[in-house]
């Protein structure tokens, strides 16, 4: 489980985060905005850990779009997870903040928004990259899946 407050992960069974202090509960019990926000997190920290399996469970696969900060920019639909799991295996040394998280709830539909700075490396190529990122999530048999992202740049000098 990723501890809602600082975004770690803990054990599924902690009563406790042991790195915020945080009173955790089970996700169902959560509100839906942290549930919504625990999912993208989630997402994030498979990119941290290079784990393309579990990006993929968080995603709609069936239905799932992205518009990336990364080539190729154009939309990707199926393509966009098996672009990722490629840069995945060449990734190195990712770390990320996350910050100004807004998530509005529509009934069984969401829109999450918040900016990311992440940095780290490619190959040779060091990157520290300031990003707008929103995302559409649906609620399908009882389970929140990313449907679409788009991840914008800031302009250089505005990072």
């Amino acid at each position: 489980m990723i501890c809602p407050n600082c975004g770690k992960e803990v054990p599924d069974d902690a009563n406790f985060c042991k790195y915020c202090g945080i009173m955790l509960a089970k996700e169902k019990q959560l509100p839906t905005q942290d549930i919504v926000r625990n999912i993208l997190i989630r997402r994030i920290e498979g990119i941290r850990n290079r784990d393309s399996k579990a990006i993929k469970s968080l995603v709609d696969q069936k239905y799932y779009t992205k518009f990336d900060d990364w080539p190729p920019f154009d939309l990707q639909e199926s393509e966009a997870l098996e672009n990722e799991a490629k840069a995945l295996k060449v990734l190195k040394e990712y770390e990320y903040e996350t910050r100004n998280w807004k998530i509005q709830i529509f009934g069984d539909s969401a829109i999450a928004t918040f900016i990311i700075v992440y940095r780290g490396q490619i190959r040779d190529l060091k990157f520290n990259i300031k990003s707008r990122v929103s995302a559409f999530l649906l609620k399908r048999n009882g389970e929140w899946k990313i449907i679409h992202e788009h991840w914008s740049r800031f302009p250089l000098r505005y990072s």
